[in-house]
C-alpha cells in the first residue's frame, strides 16, 4: 500500500467533505451526513474498487491465488470506477440513516464528489506507472517535464494522463456549479463518464478483458445508463428511447477507433482522437436535448 497516496486521499476527503458542509450548511443533520458519507463512502469505495478489479481480472487473480489477490492492497489492483460506485452507495446509505431521500443527498453531494474524484486522480502522481501513457522519451526531450510527463523508476518519462483526467474532472465540477442546477448527480455522472471514455483510451495501464478496456466500457455504459434514466422519466413521448439508440452507432465508432489506435486498422492516431472527441461532443448534445425534453415533460405533468 502506498502510504503517500492514502494520506493524499484522506486529506482530499476532508477537503471535499468541507465543501459539502459549506454548500449545505443550512440543512439539518449536515454534520452527521458528512461523517457518515466519509465513513461509509470510504469503506464501500475500497470494497467495490477491489471487487470490480478482481472480477475484471479474474483469470489473473485466480492464477495469482484467489484469496491472496483478493486481500492484496497494492494500489494498482483497485478500480477507480468501482471506488466511485462504492462511494455513491455510501452516500445512499447515509441518506437512509438520516431519513433523507437518496437522490436529494446525491444531488447535494455531487460538487464535493467531483472535487474528490479530481483530487483522487491527481493523487496518482504517487502511484508509479498508474494513469500514464508510454512515450518515446528519447525522441521528445522537450516534453519531459511535469505536469506533461512523469519519470518512472528507470528514469524513463511517461505522459501524465492522470493530470489531464484531474483537470477535465475539475472542468465537470465547474460545469456542475455554474450550469447544472437540477439533477446534479445524474448530469455530473454523465459528463464524468463521458470524459473518461477519452481518458481511458489515452492510458496504457488500463486493464483489459480480451480486447476490451474494461473501465472504458463501464464509462460508456454509465453514460448510456443516465440517458436511459432520462427516457424512463419521460413517458408519453414519441420515440422516447431514441437517445439510447443513437448511442449505439457512436459506440461502434469508438470500438473501431480503439482497434485503429492498437494498430489493427490503418487510421492515424490524430484522426482517431479527433473523431472520438466529435463523438463525445455528439453524446453531450444528445444528453442536453434529452434532459430538456424530460424537464418539459415533468413540468407539464406537474
Amino acid at each position: 500500500m502506498n502510504l503517500q497516496y492514502v494520506l493524499w486521499f484522506l486529506v482530499s476527503l476532508v477537503i471535499s467533505l468541507g465543501l459539502f458542509v459549506v454548500m449545505n450548511r443550512r440543512k439539518k443533520a449536515v454534520l452527521a451526513q458528512c461523517l457518515l458519507i466519509g465513513a461509509f463512502g470510504t469503506i464501500f469505495g475500497v470494497i467495490l474498487a477491489k471487487l470490480v478489479y478482481y472480477l475484471a481480472m479474474i483469470n489473473f487473480m485466480v492464477m495469482y491465488g484467489w484469496l491472496r489477490s483478493l486481500v492484496d492492497v497494492t494500489m494498482g489492483t483497485f478500480s477507480y470506477y468501482g471506488g466511485v460506485t462504492g462511494f455513491c452507495l455510501g452516500v445512499v446509505l447515509s441518506a437512509r440513516l438520516t431519513h433523507q431521500k437518496p437522490m436529494e443527498l446525491l444531488n447535494a453531494f455531487a460538487p464535493a464528489g467531483l472535487l474528490l474524484a479530481a483530487l483522487a486522480r491527481f493523487g496518482e502522481f504517487f502511484l508509479e506507472g498508474v494513469g500514464t501513457r508510454d512515450m518515446l522519451y528519447w525522441e521528445h526531450p522537450e516534453q519531459c517535464f511535469f505536469p506533461l510527463a512523469v519519470p518512472n523508476e528507470y528514469g524513463e518519462w511517461l505522459y501524465a494522463g492522470f493530470v489531464l483526467e484531474g483537470l477535465l474532472t475539475l472542468g465537470v465540477l465547474v460545469l456542475c456549479l455554474i450550469c447544472i442546477k437540477k439533477q446534479r448527480f445524474l448530469r455530473s455522472l454523465f459528463y464524468l463518464c463521458l470524459i473518461q471514455i477519452l481518458c481511458e483510451s489515452l492510458r496504457t495501464d488500463s486493464f483489459t478483458w480480451l480486447f476490451v478496456k474494461v473501465e472504458q466500457l463501464l464509462c460508456m455504459l454509465g453514460a448510456v445508463g443516465v440517458l436511459a434514466v432520462y427516457c424512463v422519466k419521460t413517458p408519453g413521448v414519441r420515440h422516447r428511447w431514441l437517445p439510447v439508440v443513437y448511442c449505439i452507432p457512436v459506440s461502434v465508432v469508438f470500438v473501431v477507433l480503439e482497434f485503429a489506435l492498437n494498430g489493427k486498422i490503418p487510421i492515424s492516431k490524430p484522426v482517431c482522437y479527433v473523431v472520438m472527441v466529435a463523438g463525445l461532443a455528439l453524446m453531450s448534445l444528445i444528453e442536453a436535448r434529452t434532459f430538456r425534453r424530460m424537464e418539459v415533460k415533468m413540468q407539464k405533468a406537474a
